[in-house]
């Protein structure tokens, strides 16, 4: 007579079947193209797409402070009135109104890997009115989200603008703040660190295209005669172009562009 011995078996874990609404998100094809294109002139478009299309972001201006004293910027777009974009990139910069901008000082003295983020309900206590007036309430903007990122090269100024209505509502979530404005601040200062000449480039971004050859001609040491025969144009021209740049960024000297840019 045979005796059979029963194995125990151990039964395999079944693992759970995942509804829709718990796949995991995977990042949009705008972010991950973003994130490919880091440190070259292709990021900005699938960056910008991204934060239009995640967050609802009718306006996007990030700026850089090198020194703790001056301004520059860095990129600008509006989805609905870029030329309101460049006009207030180009204020905000050439006559200064970055030293009445309650998170200036902030900005200035931020250490590098540092992190802040600041709501427009956050700083209307610190604005004057005709800084408000300016820069929120004739562009027509009812929400800013301010991100601030500290590096070692210089502090990056990350700002988002609504019109219609406040921002996306999970930005009142703080875990959700915190998650979503570090990738965003990463995301710059990485792009510009991996490619430091779009980083020097940068205070020319809202210059005409003729007053930004004659800048990087001018940074290059070239002289207005050189640079009249590069472009093939009139000395004169030359010289109207650069006070006309100079002008824009609030500067009155080569000295003070290469400064800027460099």
């Amino acid at each position: 007579m045979r005796t059979l011995t029963l194995r125990t078996l151990t039964p395999t874990p079944i693992m759970p079947i995942m509804t829709p609404s718990e796949t995991p998100t995977l990042p949009s094809p705008a972010l991950i193209e973003a994130l490919d294109q880091l440190g070259t002139a292709e990021f900005y478009e699938p960056f910008l797409s991204w934060l239009h299309d995640a967050f609802g972001t009718e306006q996007c201006m990030v700026f850089f402070c090198r020194d703790g004293q001056n301004v520059s910027t860095l990129l600008y777009k509006d989805f609905a009135q870029d030329e309101s974009a460049r006009e207030l990139a180009e204020r905000y910069v050439s006559e200064r109104h970055y030293l009445q901008d309650p998170n200036f000082d902030t900005l200035r003295a931020m250490k590098a890997g540092d992190t802040e983020v600041a709501r427009l309900d956050d700083l209307t206590t610190d604005m004057n009115r005709r800084y408000r007036e300016a820069f929120f309430k004739k562009p027509g903007f009812m929400d800013k989200l301010a991100i601030i990122r500290g590096t070692d090269n210089g502090n990056f100024y990350i700002n988002l603008y609504r019109r219609a209505e406040r921002l996306d509502a999970r930005f009142d979530d703080p875990a959700f703040t915190r998650q979503a404005t570090r990738l965003i601040a990463a995301m710059i200062s990485k792009h510009f660190q991996l490619n430091e000449q779009l980083l020097q480039e940068g205070p020319l971004a809202f210059l005409s295209e003729r007053e930004q050859q004659v800048c990087r001609a001018v940074l290059r040491g070239k002289k207005n005669e050189a640079i009249a025969a590069e472009l093939d144009i009139a000395v004169s021209s030359v010289i109207t172009y650069r006070k006309r740049a100079y002008d824009k960024l609030g500067i009155s000297s080569r000295g003070q562009l290469f400064a800027l840019c460099t």
